[in-house]
């Protein structure tokens, strides 16, 4: 086994992945509560012949920053947690609290999913004139409390499964946290995925897959010139 010609073809293939990570946050930049992708690279076993690192893909859990909007029907996090909503197989949870309001009062998330209080999917009564979220999740309708906004924070985070974009399932046993929601309306938490940030890094893989490509260029061309026949 030529080690060097794995190497250069694991480094290519490992690069190729981090390319495609970057690409999907790229793509999700602008989307409110999107948590962006990371590729990690592990030293394979020393028995393995494919001797080039293993990628890993994984979610980056840190906060985006909060932007004001200043519609009422805009929810963001501060701290650990995420809104819960009801998906079609379960409970799901996100970042992203940009809700809006169905015309029976339920307040549902842009893709459709109820939003999820802790008796159920958040209903507000029809011709409700004013509605207040207060920090603690508290949903006052017309100065009555509703509801409550369900939000829901793990131990572990990485136990999270992602689901499309910005939602997320978890495992029936995965540990939760009893944290004290802070919740903030009028604003909503952007991607904390940048341009400019998986732009440089994108960058920065070409090359890492270029250097990867010319080793193994150079690498084939010295097997063809050792391997040729000799001239009588």
């Amino acid at each position: 086994m030529i080690r060097g010609l794995y190497s250069a073809a694991g480094g290519m293939n490992a690069t190729a992945t981090q390319q495609d990570a970057i690409a999907h946050n790229l793509s999700h930049a602008m989307k409110p509560g999107y948590l962006r992708e990371i590729v990690r690279f592990e030293a394979p076993a020393p028995s393995s012949e494919m001797v080039g690192p293993t990628p890993t893909l994984h979610t980056d859990f840190a906060p985006g920053t909060m932007q004001q909007t200043g519609n009422k029907l805009d929810l963001a996090l501060e701290g650990p947690g995420f809104f819960a909503v009801q998906g079609q197989s379960g409970p799901m949870y996100t970042r992203n609290g940009v809700f809006q309001m169905t015309e029976q009062g339920r307040l549902i998330t842009m893709e459709g999913l109820p939003a999820m209080g802790q008796t159920g999917p958040i209903d507000i009564p029809p011709g409700t004139f004013s509605i207040e979220v207060l920090k603690n999740g508290a949903v006052i309708a017309d100065g009555i409390e509703v509801d409550q906004v369900k939000v829901v924070a793990f131990q572990d985070p990485h136990q999270l499964q992602r689901i499309g974009t910005s939602y997320f399932s978890a495992p029936p046993d995965a540990p939760k946290l009893d944290v004290a929601p802070n919740v903030f309306q009028g604003c909503r938490e952007v991607s904390n995925s940048t341009v400019v940030q998986e732009m440089v890094q994108m960058i920065a893989g070409v090359r890492q897959f270029e250097a990867a490509q010319r080793a193994l260029r150079s690498i084939g061309d010295a097997i063809a010139f050792n391997t040729r026949p000799l001239n009588r």
